[in-house]
């Protein structure tokens, strides 16, 4: 037997007529509405007012609503309907004669598209006695009450909650974060342009090594950065790619047609003929 406390008693009738706007002119779905329905009754409000329990971070209200049918069956379409109008988290007692269920939702949000109240999925005890069908106000706060509900209609956990809040804050994160790379990006292929034209202008042999030292590197950023958007990887902070040696492998690999001499830590002679 579901007893809640007084001070949550609505005992407000809802008119059948009210969720006709959600039809659409359907006379098929209107039809299906009245034949399925006999009466919707909003029997009960859980709040922090009607309760002692206080507001938790997603559930301010718990509807307790009684649908009584016409039959023996109901779609969660209808249950979906009402649900729109009530506008809240919300516990459906369904019953037909002397048999009952309860019904109850996952994922219970704003539609932005819509402005309206919806719900992902929806579950349910299965038919039994009226006078059996239970439900016990247990949690520190309303987000734990309805998931103790859940509980006890669905039989597992209900689902991990999204902070839409927190997801909002990680997303313009991650535009900021998103920005700043492509900034970055633009500096560096200017840069690489600057020391590419620089590379052109010098005379100095010393000095055209160092600039094609950091044009490599400065690349080898830009690559990584770019395959970092294309996974999502995330990184805090380049790669930093150590200055390479003049040694003679290195000055070849950028200067093919130099003639030079060059000597190694150990004293060792490199010499390189014109190409």
């Amino acid at each position: 037997m579901i007893d809640l406390p007084e001070t949550t008693n609505v005992y407000k009738r809802m008119p059948k007529e009210l969720f006709y706007k959600y039809l659409n002119d359907d006379c098929t779905a209107k039809k299906t509405f009245i034949d399925e329905i006999g009466s919707i009754i909003w029997i009960n409000t859980l709040s922090s007012e009607s309760t002692t329990v206080p507001t938790g971070n997603h559930v301010a209200e718990i509807a307790i609503v009684e649908i009584v049918l016409n039959r023996q069956a109901i779609s969660s379409n209808i249950l979906e309907i009402v649900n729109r109008e009530i506008d809240q988290y919300a516990i459906f007692i369904v019953r037909y004669e002397e048999w009952g269920q309860l019904w109850c939702c996952d994922h219970q949000s704003i539609n932005p598209q819509t402005g309206l109240f919806n719900c992902q999925n929806y579950y349910q005890t299965n038919w039994m006695i009226a006078d059996d069908l239970t439900l016990k106000i247990e949690g520190g706060d309303l987000d734990q009450v309805y998931d103790n509900f859940f509980m006890q209609i669905a039989g597992k956990p209900f689902p991990a909650r999204i902070n839409r809040n927190q997801k909002q804050t990680d997303e313009h994160v991650e535009k900021v974060e998103q920005s700043g790379k492509a900034e970055h990006l633009e500096k560096l292929e200017a840069t690489i342009k600057n020391l590419e034209i620089q590379m052109g202008k010098e005379s100095q042999f010393g000095k055209q090594v160092k600039l094609a030292t950091d044009i490599k590197n400065a690349k080898e950023e830009l690559q990584q950065i770019k395959r970092s958007q294309t996974t999502h990887i995330e990184i805090n902070q380049p790669e930093i790619v150590q200055v390479q040696a003049e040694t003679a492998e290195t000055v070849r690999s950028f200067f093919p047609n130099v003639y030079m001499k060059m000597q190694d830590g150990s004293g060792n002679q490199f010499n390189y003929s014109l190409i």
